[in-house]
């Protein structure tokens, strides 16, 4: 499956409200969805135990001091093997870092579900406001939470904004790219779960002054020389002689080169640092996964734009973007 949205129990473990996602899959759910609400939709509303890992010898089965299973209790599926220090963190737990926003400040949920085997899981809520970087280029306020249950997917939040005109749905973070919180699965790290509850709430009341960014961004003309500089930077292949940039790199620059000049809300602010910012998000989410040849290769292409290698590039973007108005 390229789409990599898990299947649990015969039911895709997705929900989403407004526009359809490309793969076609999920369940829609109304507009003002609340954290209950979309995981039940989602199908995430389940909990993860974890049992005794044993090894067979000869006949008799041994167990394993330093290991243990993780479990899904709706059907008994291992997602993971952990350490004995691991503490699970539940679904409900982890996107109830949400619901205080959603309560106070209007936030709803935007999608949420589950990859692989639901091993991952994420939650996307939508913030009841929009900004403008420019006159007509609309910027929707979003914040996403990302779990796992298999011993190396941390618990993330981070806010995000997401360009109407783009119509991304999982961008880069704010703030230099980083997450703003980052959790391991362990007793003591649990145990912060109320404070980040504040932290994000208090965020989520700040996401409103992002667009100062944004506009400063779409103010910052560059030249072609710059934007040239800018991706190379962004790809990590400046300053390479020619015959020394690998073709796929090359490629990747060209089509990020064109994106900057052709791509969605060129037109809003042309030739400037915003626009080839959002050409590198555009190539992340949009065009890198239609290049892959295989379902595979556009499952990790998908699924990196979320957990992986797509988005710290799209967080590298915005970091040196960010040099340019300084």
């Amino acid at each position: 499956m390229a789409h990599e949205i898990a299947i649990i129990n015969g039911k895709e473990a997705m929900a989403y409200t407004g526009k359809t996602p490309w793969h076609e899959l999920g369940t829609e759910i109304a507009e003002g969805m609340d954290v209950p609400a979309a995981l039940e939709a989602a199908n995430l509303n389940w909990d993860v135990k974890l049992r005794p890992m044993y090894y067979r010898q000869g006949k008799n089965l041994v167990k394993v001091p330093t290991r243990r299973v993780v479990i899904r209790d709706v059907d008994n599926m291992q997602l993971g093997v952990v350490g004995t220090d691991y503490e699970p963190v539940q679904n409900s737990e982890a996107f109830s870092i949400l619901q205080p926003a959603c309560e106070q400040f209007g936030v709803t949920i935007e999608t949420a579900g589950a990859l692989g085997i639901g091993d991952r899981v994420w939650m996307l809520a939508k913030l009841p406001d929009s900004n403008e970087a420019v006159k007509g280029d609309v910027i929707d306020g979003y914040f996403l939470v990302t779990t796992g249950h298999n011993g190396w997917t941390s618990l993330t939040a981070r806010p995000t904004p997401i360009r109407v005109v783009c119509a991304n749905t999982l961008a880069v973070a704010q703030s230099m790219g980083t997450d703003l919180v980052r959790l391991r699965h362990t007793v003591t790290e649990k145990e912060r779960l109320n404070e980040v509850s504040r932290m994000v709430t208090t965020i989520v009341e700040q996401l409103a002054t992002t667009s100062k960014l944004y506009g400063q961004l779409a103010s910052r003309s560059m030249t072609p020389d710059e934007l040239f500089l800018y991706v190379s930077q962004v790809l990590g292949i400046d300053g390479l002689p020619k015959d020394e940039v690998q073709p796929t790199a090359d490629r990747r620059r060209d089509t990020i080169l064109h994106l900057a000049k052709h791509g969605k809300g060129v037109e809003y602010a042309p030739e400037t640092a915003w626009t080839a910012y959002n050409a590198i998000t555009e190539y992340v989410d949009h065009v890198r996964p239609t290049e892959a040849h295989n379902a595979k290769t556009i499952a990790d292409a998908t699924q990196a734009a979320i957990f992986g290698a797509g988005a710290k590039l799209k967080s590298k973007a915005l970091h040196i973007a960010q040099t340019l108005i300084n």
